[in-house]
Order: structure tokens, then C-alpha cells, then sequence
């Protein structure tokens, strides 16, 4: 998409507007939060460079992102749902933790072939006395009942069914989110993860063991274009 870039603060976030101003784009490949460590975007910041952009009427939203900051996330969603603009998210490569919330603000969701949703409970760290982690305790679990109440009212799964899941931490590829209703569709082209992006999410438990390195998800894009333009030219 051509047309003016805004507030780009880091290469994982920036939002391009068309010349005609009637659609943007918004590039989401970056942790969720403020961090000293990577690429990554707070609520503020997002919330300053989508008003820039102004009144559109689609909004493309691309997602490649490991989870973050809960709160910072919820905001982003809520920011995304009160846009008047028709929202269609599509997971290049990986929507995990509150970046799947992020992705259920789409009015139409599209997940690649090769892409992952990530859904796990919420967690934190916590220290102090025992009233203190108590509270901690509860506050997590009403953020936990919040994003429950946000994929079951996606994919109509029963609540005790999508605690399971966030339990176990439920890795879906492709096709299986939308088995599940968690998107609504899959596309022929995706951005493969990469693996360095899972590297620095130590959080995570169960990380899938078939996710490409950089080196190789960059030769897959660049096996993926080649195998196109041959396509193309056999069809001339």
C-alpha cells in the first residue's frame, strides 16, 4: 500500500494510509508493551498513531506478534473495536498470547496456512505479603475471565472448554483457528515465524518445535515469490 507512513517509532509498528485516505494499514510486528529489549509498541503509542490517520473506511490490520503487556493489549483491542472503519486483521505469522485478543477486533480475520494462534492464561510476577499476593491472584483471574468471555463469544466454544485450552497453552495452525472459530478464514500466502521471535518469549511452555529460523523463513519467502513468478509465466 502506498501512501504517507505514520509515527513510525520502531520497524514492528507503523501505519501507512493510501493516497486516497479511505484505507489504512496497520503493520503489527512487535511485542506488545513498552520494551527496552525489541520492536515493540505500547497502547499509547498506538493509540497517538492510529488518531493520525483519521476518519478511513477499511482498516487492514497485519499481525505477527508474540503477546506482551495484558493491559496494554486490552487497550489496543478496545481502540481497534470503537474504529468505525471495516477491520480485517490478517496473522502473517503469529497472534500469541494478547495478541490474539488484539486479532479478535477484526470484523474479518485471516490466519496463513503457516501461521500461529496462541492462547495460554494470563500471568505475572508478584512479591510482597500474603494480602498482596492475594490480590494478584484475583486480578489475574478476572483478566482471565475477561479474555474467556472474549473467545467464547468468537467461537461460541464453551467457557470451561476455552479454560482447558488456555490451561494447556493451545497452539493453532492454520486451518485448525478456524476449525475453531477463532478466525474466520485462511490465506494462500503467509510470513513464516521465526524462531527468534519465540526465543525471547521465555514465558512460553509449550513452543511448537517446527517454527523456522530467520535464515529459513527468509528462504521460504524468497522460495514462496520465485515459485509464483513461475507460475505466472507458465500461464502466459
Amino acid at each position: 500500500m502506498s501512501g504517507k507512513i505514520f509515527n513510525l517509532r520502531k520497524s514492528g509498528f507503523e501505519i501507512r494510509a493510501a493516497k486516497d485516505k479511505k484505507k489504512a494499514e496497520v503493520i503489527l510486528y512487535a511485542s506488545i508493551g513498552e520494551s527496552w529489549w525489541g520492536d515493540s509498541v505500547s497502547a499509547k503509542q498506538f493509540s497517538d498513531t492510529l488518531k493520525t490517520v483519521g476518519e478511513v473506511d477499511e482498516l487492514d490490520i497485519r499481525i505477527n506478534s508474540p503477546g506482551g503487556d495484558v493491559f496494554d493489549g486490552m487497550t489496543i483491542y478496545n481502540r481497534l473495536k470503537q474504529h468505525k472503519a471495516k477491520k480485517t486483521v490478517y496473522i502473517d505469522g503469529m497472534a500469541a498470547s494478547i495478541a490474539s485478543i488484539i486479532a479478535l477486533a477484526g470484523d474479518d480475520i485471516v490466519i496463513g496456512e503457516g501461521a500461529a494462534y496462541m492462547i495460554h492464561l494470563p500471568w505475572t510476577f508478584a512479591m510482597g505479603n500474603r494480602n498482596d499476593l492475594d490480590n494478584t491472584v484475583n486480578l489475574l483471574i478476572d483478566i482471565e475471565e475477561q479474555m474467556v468471555g472474549l473467545y467464547q463469544r468468537k467461537t461460541k466454544i464453551p467457557r470451561t472448554e476455552i479454560k482447558t485450552m488456555l490451561e494447556k497453552e493451545t497452539w493453532l495452525f492454520g486451518s485448525e483457528a478456524v476449525e475453531k472459530g477463532f478466525v474466520d478464514r485462511t490465506m494462500e500466502e503467509s510470513i513464516p515465524v521465526a524462531a527468534s521471535i519465540l526465543d525471547k518469549a521465555s514465558w512460553m511452555k509449550n513452543k511448537p518445535k517446527n517454527i523456522l529460523t530467520d535464515a529459513k523463513a527468509a528462504k521460504a519467502s524468497a522460495e514462496l515469490l520465485k515459485n509464483k513468478i513461475a507460475a505466472t509465466l507458465a500461464r502466459r
